[in-house]
């Protein structure tokens, strides 16, 4: 008889706490939920339609009325919904300017190009050219009046606050389509290099003293003019890139993001207290995500800003309110809705920092232009930002599921970045590298440096049959060099020795070059490959990893055996210590971290309620195992928990013989739909588990066979993926179930091998 601890009889009780965003936990420092920010989103948007008027506009004027349906928009909201078509109708009727001529502009361009920018094309198009007519002219190094900036309108001077939202607006119709001519994107540029101040910020006009809000404007300024520009020391001649890599480092960009983290607050716009602060808040978020920063200084700029929303928004209203200027609601809680939604985009890919130097990063753009490559193609923004791993603890770096390292040199890491990196891919990540230039250097020093990290792995070549060459872009052929390394259920990196970057880096400037065309297209096949084509979770998305940590069991606590054989036994070492780690973390019971890897015929297996056993090849087992196995599976005794890695038609032929061995006279059957075992009954309902594309991509109960003894299912076996899925592993080649669906269904599994 197996033993029952009764510390998991809690689990029953709990089990609905696990998973739920609709749990309530108190706001402390760095500590906001995703939930707390997703309801507060949804009262901010609750407020703002509360507002609108029946003709479809808000009170005061129309550059309000903009910015409240790009607040709708951002927020979720789409142009169908009845709230948003009714601003959308109002915002092509409206001809209102009132001396607010460059923001209801640039507004209405930003609102109607995230609508629908080919329903919208005819007034993106107007705008777009009455933002390029009304710019302000250079002469030579000297400005008319402020020569590459906007002012409220004709006349007047230009000012940093209206040219941000100018270069907001051409942004925004350049994504659309609309060409934008170079020179508007290099004179704007050099507005903002002419007035930067000494200490690396931005006042009001080129002069003034610096604040944060007018800095986050330089910032982003300087982000979206420097990738739009045509002009670079790095240029594409032919088919060959010449002068690679000497884009340089953008000194003025570096030192602008030097004092946002020496002076960041979001309690205040800093070195302007009192005025502003979510107009301030909804500039950071730009500066930050565009700029791709997690931190500035020691700071995660989205956590602490959302908590800080979430804890002065109207609990009765859900309103925002500020002060100097913020007196209107409607304008204040449009800002804070930006900051919120937008702010939370998911991040794609980290790039790793690395020595020597800045070698890291010869291409700046290069892995931005891919992420909004992807982001086109998956119709969902996603974004970037880049990490030293040195630093970086390995929660942080899972916040995205690829890690990128480009260089011209061999990579220098920290014993601390080494180990996190591996550490990295064990619980899920994806590490994609290339030579930048095609870089000897490189390219000898990165294979040494996979070495030192996968020394029981090898980096191989990536023949034209690997999923990646027809996960998103038909490249079946090999023209392109790829090698890989091999971990259990997937490839866990990729390596082009070719240069990918400096043609990413070029995807803004010349995106029909055919070289650009090609490099985009094969990152986007790693991409796809590398994700299985699911977004990313949020940045406030919890990242727990699991150890493989020595741990002394407690008398009565859960413990699982994780079953060896002749076979692959091993594709997943993490599956088991990442499900009890989270079965320990969420559902607060009892239970060893570890599983013991342990033969059938083991006498201790008797200890064992629960053995799991997968593989991704064919294996036999002897007749001694198999009597042992039919022993501890008999009335009373144990459960075992099969599933085929990635679906493996091999290892799934040998399972159904095995079973035939184990019970001759019982089959594999089908588990009913609504059998306990998938139910609430017994923990989740699972008529809702989700499987990867590469399974089909259905929704439904989880098609499990088992064998029943005594009323019980002793054999529980999925033909699909569980145990990579528990390691978070979402190739597009593996068919299985996808992380979320498979750790509902591994819960179930554990609560029914316990219970009486």
């Amino acid at each position: 008889m197996k033993p029952r601890p009764p510390a998991i009889r809690r689990l029953v009780n709990v089990s609905l706490f696990f998973l739920s965003s609709a749990v309530s936990i108190p706001v402390s420092s760095g500590e906001v939920t995703t939930a707390q920010v997703e309801r507060s989103i949804r009262r901010g948007v609750d407020f703002l339609i509360s507002q609108q008027r029946p003709t479809g506009e808000w009170p005061g004027q129309t550059g309000a009325s903009a910015l409240a349906t790009l607040a709708l928009l951002t927020a979720g909201r789409g142009p169908e919904d009845p709230a948003t078509a009714r601003a959308l109708a109002f915002l092509t009727r409206s001809t209102e300017l009132n001396g607010h001529e460059t923001y209801t502009i640039a507004l209405k361009t930003m609102a109607f190009a995230a609508a629908d920018p080919t329903k919208y094309r005819r007034f993106i198009e107007v705008y777009a050219r009455r933002l390029q007519a009304t710019q302000f002219a250079r002469v030579g190094r000297n400005e008319q009046g402020g020569g590459g900036g906007w002012s409220y309108g004709a006349g007047g001077s230009p000012d940093n606050s209206n040219t941000q939202y100018a270069l907001l607006g051409l942004q925004a119709a350049s994504d659309a389509g609309v060409v934008i001519p170079p020179k508007v994107w290099n004179a704007a540029r050099r507005y903002w290099l002419d007035g930067q101040n000494r200490d690396g910020g931005w006042g009001y006009k080129p002069d003034l003293p610096s604040y944060g809000s007018m800095t986050c404007a330089g910032i982003s300024s300087l982000v979206i003019t420097g990738a739009r520009r045509m002009q670079s020391r790095e240029r594409l001649v032919g088919d060959e890139i010449h002068d690679c890599g000497s884009e340089g480092a953008d000194v003025e960009l570096a030192r602008a993001i030097d004092w946002m983290g020496s002076l960041f607050s979001v309690r205040v716009n800093p070195r302007h207290e009192g005025m502003y602060k979510l107009y301030y808040l909804y500039g950071l978020e730009r500066a930050g995500r565009l700029a791709g920063i997690r931190w500035f200084g020691r700071h995660d700029w989205y956590r602490e800003g959302a908590e800080e929303l979430v804890r002065t928004q109207d609990p009765v209203r859900g309103s925002w309110q500020g002060d100097g200027g913020e007196h209107d609601p409607v304008l204040a809680t449009s800002f804070a809705l930006l900051f919120l939604a937008k702010g939370r985009t998911p991040v794609l890919i980290n790039e790793f920092r690395h020595g020597p130097g800045r070698d890291w990063n010869n291409d700046p753009d290069d892995v931005a232009n891919l992420a909004a490559a992807v982001s086109r193609d998956w119709k969902s923004l996603v974004t970037w930002q880049t990490v030293d791993p040195a630093v970086v603890p390995v929660e942080e770096l899972l916040t995205a599921p690829i890690g990128f390292i480009s260089g011209h040199l061999a990579p220098e890491f920290s014993a601390a970045a080494k180990q996190r990196i591996r550490e990295f891919t064990d619980q899920g990540g994806f590490l994609l590298a290339d030579a930048c230039c095609s870089r000897r250097e490189f390219d000898e020093g990165f294979r040494a440096l996979m070495k030192e990290l996968y020394p029981e792995s090898e980096l191989r070549p990536l023949g034209p049959d690997h999923p990646i060459r027809r996960a998103r872009h038909d490249l079946s052929g090999d023209e392109h060099p790829l090698f890989g390394i091999e971990q259990g259920c997937r490839t866990v990196v990729v390596y082009s020795p070719a240069d990918l970057s400096c043609y990413w880096h070029h995807a803004e400037s010349e995106p029909a070059h055919p070289r650009v065309v090609a490099a985009i297209s094969l990152g986007q096949n790693i991409v796809d490959y590398a994700t299985g084509r699911e977004l990313p979770a949020d940045k406030l998305a919890e990242h727990r990893i699991a150890h493989r940590e020595a741990d002394l069991p407690k008398r009565g606590a859960l413990r699982i055996a994780k079953l060896r054989h002749a076979g692959a036994w091993n594709v997943a070492p993490m599956a088991v210590p990442n499900l009890t780690t989270t079965l320990r973390d969420k559902l607060q019971f009892d239970v060893v971290i570890n599983h013991r890897e342990i033969r059938a015929e083991d006498p201790n297996l008797v200890h064992y309620p629960l053995v799991y056993f997968h593989g991704r090849a064919g294996f036999v087992f002897s007749e001694e195992e198999v009597r042992a196995l039919r022993r501890h599976l008999d009335p009373g005794g144990g459960t075992l928990l099969i599933d085929a890695a990635c679906g493996s038609e091999s290892f799934d032929r040998d399972v159904r013989k095995l079973a035939a061995a184990l019970f001759p006279d019982r089959s594999l059957t089908p588990i009913p739909g609504d059998d306990a075992l998938l139910s609430r009954a017994t923990g989740f309902d699972l008529s809702d588990c989700r499987t990867t594309r590469a399974a089909g991509g259905t929704t439904g109960s989880p098609k499990l066979e088992g064998i029943e003894i005594a009323g019980r299912w002793a054999l529980i076996y999925s033909p699909l993926d569980i145990g990579c899925a528990l390691e978070n592993h979402q190739s597009l080649d593996c068919r299985g179930f996808v992380p979320e669906s498979a750790l509902r269904i591994a819960t179930n599994v554990v609560i029914y091998s316990t219970l009486p």
